[in-house]
């Protein structure tokens, strides 16, 4: 079970129930990163290329949700979704001076896949975003993965362009959404 902190705007509903969205703290790390592992490991026995089994260090789960930026979303005790929220990006995104959020690993257990509840997340960090007075939501994925760029793309977001990186990293596809 998930040791969490509560925050404002704190749940979504689902066709299966309510799902509580909260900021989780560094010991909840194991769990997040078991989901992404179990993701990662379904998206490689697919052959979908983003994400590989391991390559995301536990430390940086700790650093990010030491910061406050890693958001679970549970169903009772139950992880069924996560993302990071950041409000800037340079490694990525570089030197962009507009006031954004960046979404990262957004995540959603394959049992509570097709429910709607990527989009949920992402219009709940949309309006985390907007909140906090700035204007656009940004977000990327490998430039390869045509499924997830199709989904980011049907939420409302605009491909801005492309990251390239050397040293064998895969091109990203640069996605960027206005928000009211």
């Amino acid at each position: 079970m998930l040791e969490v902190s509560d925050f404002g705007d704190n749940g979504v509903t689902t066709e299966q129930g309510d799902v509580a969205v909260v900021q989780v703290s560094p010991s909840d790390a194991v769990a997040i990163l078991r989901l992404r592992d179990a993701l990662a490991s379904w998206m490689v026995e697919r052959g979908i290329d983003q994400w590989r089994p391991g390559d995301m260090q536990l430390l940086w789960i700790e650093v990010c949700a030491a910061q406050g930026w890693v958001i679970a979303a549970l169903r009772g005790d139950i992880l069924v979704g996560s993302l990071t929220l950041v409000w800037a990006d340079p490694f990525i995104w570089g030197d962009h001076n507009e006031l954004a959020g960046y979404i990262h690993m957004l995540m959603v257990d394959r049992a509570y896949a097709r429910l709607g509840l990527g989009r949920l997340l992402l219009d709940w960090a949309e309006r985390r975003i907007t909140g906090a007075g700035h204007r656009h939501a940004r977000l990327d994925c490998v430039r390869t993965n045509v499924a997830l760029r199709e989904y980011y793309e049907n939420a409302g977001y605009v491909l801005v362009g492309y990251r390239e990186f050397a040293g064998g990293i895969p091109s990203l596809a640069l996605y960027e959404k206005a928000l009211a």
